[in-house]
Parts: structure tokens; C-alpha cells; sequence
């Protein structure tokens, strides 16, 4: 396969193909982000409020839109909004548009997304199913789900007043709504026979029925990122698995572009998903490289006296030899966690992120539907970068560019993005140009791809 972008590693067609699920893949982890973005402390839903109730439909989500422009006075003492925010928002099924129009109907797109204004600003979210037939449903029902949340204004304010309980119960919501999705499609949501899909908290509020006696467990989750703008400088990213969230534009002072990931790596290639699941006592839970010769080749190396962790390089030069390929532009190799087999049963459940939303039988293994939480204050990039941009997307775009380059995509697209459609139209080029770079590389193994492009102009 030929090379895709500057300092790029070929995307070959076999590391897609791979594996149990085609639209899931692992990521080594990124260095930390410049942009100064902090983490915020995790806490015990169980301690916070009890989940919001959810609104009534809230019907299609939005494609285009602009928060911020009339948006009442900073909290922080009546001042005005730093930035109002400008956004689109574009998907695509994977597969090539030249393959059959048979194969064309028989792959759903599985990706999702929403956005809306809200109370404090301006939320979006962006989900990546899997699991097979399960994972539109999975994706469509969080998003739902998670987009009702905010039709609460007791919720949006929340996210001023207790940012990681907010959050937490709202990933809870598209959680237990991934769950029960996945329960009226199947008639059961069944797994190794005692319930317990996440925690005390999950179970409570579950209403599909369990088969206690199944060896196969069901199917299906979601990734799930979600931005939201609060008080038009404050910007809150909470997100299970692998869908990123860069921000990024052009220095006011030489025109360099910068371009900084807001999401850590939930990837079997991750050392702190590792070291989280190994915490949790889930000693069983398997981080291998997704090898198509069904070897065990694992990815992290431990000091057994030490208990250090680290990459192996041997794995690595091991999956190299026996053909795993890579799976992004980045030479990030396709890697997978795999779990026991549930008591009875023969197939060992595996998957490509290590926390999503769904995945009932995972998350009793090590997975996590609990999101890591980041906030950023723009002040400092809304002085240095402008343009100021974000850029939200599902592994279908990040797969085929590197950070930077989507960012200059959009930057250099020559549209205005202090418009509405300028946005729209870089949001539209960006999906159009990320579809013709996939079927270049990979025909008909493409991936679904889902893109939201949020410009951040600053209020005179």
C-alpha cells in the first residue's frame, strides 16, 4: 500500500481485515499534550448525584450550528464570552463507492454523533460502534441518549458546578442505554450468569432481561468523546476509547501550525490501561497484538522484580515478521484485549479499546465504561492560535491522517472559518478528501468516518 502523509507509515489493507471487529483497532500511546490541558481527579458516580433524567426525542442531531454569539455573560463576573463556536458535522459508511452495490447495503454505517447548544455553551459527541450488527445500535443509542441528557438545564449547569460527576453520570446514561439497546435487539443481555455490567450503579438501572445460562455473551459498544464549551473559554473533554479530539491552528506570530491530541489512548497499546486493568485484579485479561497468524504475541514486557511496565520490543519485531502491518498513518500496529471465555463457553470475548460504552460481558473483565476527564482552558491557544480549531473525529479519519495534517487540511481548505459556511465546507472537504485517501489505500476495507469541525472565533 503506498504511504499516506508526511512521516507516515503505510496502512496496509490485512492490519484492517484482521481480527473480530473491522472497525476497531489500537493505538500506541501520544506524548502529552503543550496545550497545558489538566486532568480532572476521577471520583465514584456512586457518590454523585443520582442520573439526570433523560428528555423527551430530541429527533435528528444538528449537521451545522453556532453557539456562543448570544450567550449569556461569564459566570466568572459577568464578562463576555471569550469565543463562540462555529460547527459541522459530516459521516460516511465505510467501504469503497466502486464496490458492488450488494456490499455497499450490507455494511451499516456504525458511527454517530450530535451536537447541540446548551445551558453553558455548546456540547458535541462523536461514537464509534462495534460488534458487529450490534454496533449502530450501540452508537445510536448513546448518542440519543447523551443528547438527551443535556435537554436537562439542571444537567448543563451542572457541568460548571461538578464537571467529573456531570460527566460521569452522563456517560452512565448512554451506557445503560447502550445496554438495554443491545437487550431489546437480542431479547436478552446475557453474559457469564451474575449480573454486574459495570458496577452497582448499572444494574440498578438496566431494564432488558438476562439470560443467566448463556456461554456466549452478547456483543456490542461504542466509543464515545464528548466537547463541551462552558462559559466560552472553558472547554471539558470526557471520552471512552479511541475516538480523538485534537485542537489546533495557526501561530499569530510566524504561521506555523500546531495541532495537540486532547484524548488519551484506551488501546491495548496503552501502558495506564494496563497498569488500570491490573489494578482492578483482572491479572486475566490478555493486551495482544493483533496477529494473523493467531499467535500470542503480547504487548507489554514486565520486570517481574520491579513490576515496570513497557512495550515490547520484541512483540513488536515479532508482529512485524509475521505480517500484522499497521493500522494508521502513525505506525500504530492493530492490537486487541482479550478476556476468558465466560464459564461453559469457548469464545474469548476480544476487543480493540479498553473502555467503551456497552460491551456487557468486558466490563466485567477489565474494561471500563467510566470516561477520563480533561479540562483545557482557551484563553491561552485563543491569543496564540488563529485561526483556533477542533477537530472531533472516529478512527476512520485519525487512521488516515496525522494530527498536524488534518488540521492544516482544514486551515489551508479556503474557506472563512469565522462563517457558518466556511465551516460547513471545510467539515464537508475534510470528509471528502479522508474517503479518497481510504479507498486509495484500502478499497473496500475503508472504515465508517465521522467528522465534526468546531472553529472557535474569538468575541471583539
Amino acid at each position: 500500500a503506498a504511504a499516506a502523509g508526511a512521516a507516515s507509515a503505510a496502512v496496509t489493507p490485512q492490519a484492517r481485515e484482521a481480527g473480530v471487529d473491522d472497525d476497531e483497532y489500537a493505538a500506541p500511546p501520544e506524548e502529552a499534550s503543550s496545550l497545558r490541558s489538566q486532568p480532572v481527579a476521577e471520583e465514584d458516580p456512586a457518590a454523585a448525584d443520582d442520573a439526570a433524567e433523560t428528555g423527551a426525542d430530541a429527533g435528528a442531531p444538528p449537521a451545522v450550528g453556532t453557539a456562543g454569539a448570544g450567550a449569556a455573560a461569564d459566570a466568572r463576573g459577568g464578562q463576555k464570552p471569550l469565543v463562540r463556536a462555529l460547527y459541522a458535522a459530516a459521516t460516511s459508511a465505510g467501504g469503497s463507492s466502486m464496490a458492488t452495490s450488494d456490499r455497499q447495503l450490507s455494511r451499516p454505517n456504525q458511527d454517530a454523533y450530535f451536537a447541540r447548544p446548551s445551558e453553558s455553551g455548546l456540547v458535541v459527541g462523536v461514537l464509534d460502534g462495534h460488534g458487529g450488527t450490534h454496533g449502530a445500535i450501540a452508537s445510536q443509542a448513546a448518542a440519543h441518549a447523551m443528547e438527551s441528557w443535556f435537554e436537562s438545564p439542571r444537567n448543563s449547569q451542572r457541568l460548571i458546578s461538578d464537571a467529573q460527576g456531570a460527566l460521569a453520570n452522563l456517560f452512565l446514561d448512554g451506557h445503560v442505554a447502550v445496554l438495554d439497546a443491545i437487550g431489546r435487539a437480542t431479547g436478552t443481555v446475557d453474559h457469564a450468569g451474575k449480573w454486574s455490567s459495570g458496577g452497582e450503579e448499572v444494574d440498578s438501572l438496566v431494564s432488558t432481561p438476562l439470560d443467566p445460562k448463556s456461554k456466549l455473551p452478547a456483543e456490542g459498544g461504542t466509543t464515545a468523546t464528548v466537547v463541551a464549551l462552558v462559559d466560552g473559554h472553558l472547554l471539558l473533554i470526557a471520552h471512552v476509547g479511541d475516538s480523538d479530539a485534537v485542537l489546533g491552528g495557526e501561530s499569530v506570530d510566524g504561521g506555523d501550525v500546531s495541532a495537540e491530541k486532547l484524548t488519551s489512548d484506551h488501546t491495548p497499546c496503552s501502558v495506564g490501561e494496563y497498569r488500570r486493568t491490573r489494578a482492578l485484579g483482572h491479572d486475566d485479561l490478555q493486551f495482544i497484538y493483533d496477529c494473523p497468524t493467531a499467535e500470542l504475541l503480547h504487548v507489554f514486557a514486565v520486570d517481574e522484580q520491579t513490576g515496570d511496565v513497557e512495550l515490547s520490543d520484541e512483540a513488536a519485531e515479532q508482529a512485524d515478521l509475521r505480517g500484522v502491518g499497521y493500522k494508521s498513518v502513525r505506525a500504530e500496529r492493530p492490537a486487541l484485549v482479550i478476556a476468558p471465555p465466560p464459564e461453559g463457553g469457548e469464545v474469548a470475548p476480544r476487543l480493540a479499546v479498553t473502555r467503551s460504552l456497552g460491551d456487557p460481558y468486558l466490563q466485567t473483565c477489565g474494561l471500563t465504561w467510566k470516561p477520563e476527564v480533561t479540562l483545557l482552558d482557551l484563553n491561552e491557544p485563543a491569543s496564540s492560535l488563529e485561526p483556533l480549531v477542533l477537530i472531533v473525529g472516529s478512527d476512520g479519519l485519525w487512521d488516515l491522517f496525522a494530527y498536524d495534517e488534518a488540521i492544516e487540511e482544514v486551515l489551508g481548505s479556503g474557506h472563512d472559518l469565522t462563517t457558518q459556511d466556511g465551516v460547513s465546507a471545510a467539515c464537508e472537504q475534510l470528509l471528502a478528501t479522508t474517503k479518497t485517501k481510504g479507498e486509495e489505500l484500502l478499497g473496500s476495507s475503508t472504515d465508517d468516518t465521522t467528522v465534526m469541525v468546531i472553529s472557535f472565533v474569538k468575541n471583539q
